[in-house]
């Protein structure tokens, strides 16, 4: 019987080792002072966003690596950046000339019309040289 006793209160012992605080401590863990000045530091690296020119510097440095390791597809890539950067000169000329178009398109209507209003403002009826007879 002593036997029995024994393993029940190791069991119960088991038991208490498992259970290691509140509800939250076991769903988030126990953090600890270094753990929490590490997070905070990549935190706040992460936070600030590249400048525009260390954005350009890092493309450039990852090219590099690319063109080191496969030419061909650094090549393939610059083809697509040229590509695309005519494709947008292209896009913008065309708007331009459209916008070009239609600013002499709508003064040519406003001459039409004010030359319509003049001409209907002389072949009113009560004119002369509107009655022939």
């Amino acid at each position: 019987m002593s036997e029995k006793k024994k393993k029940k209160k190791q069991t119960v012992k088991k038991r208490k080792k498992s259970v290691k605080g509140s509800l939250l401590t076991r769903i988030f863990g126990k953090k600890k002072a270094g753990e929490d000045d590490k997070v905070k530091k990549k935190a706040k690296a992460r936070i600030k966003p590249l400048a525009p020119i260390e954005r350009s510097i890092a493309e450039i440095k990852q090219m590099k690596k690319i063109g080191e390791r496969d030419p061909e597809r650094l090549a393939q890539l610059l083809l697509s950046m040229l590509g695309q950067e005519r494709a947008k000169e292209e896009e913008a000329k065309r708007k331009l000339d459209q916008q070009v178009l239609d600013i002499i398109h709508r003064a040519e209507e406003r001459e039409n019309t004010e030359l319509e209003q003049k001409d209907r403002g002389l072949d009113t009826p009560g004119s002369s040289a509107a009655a022939p007879n």
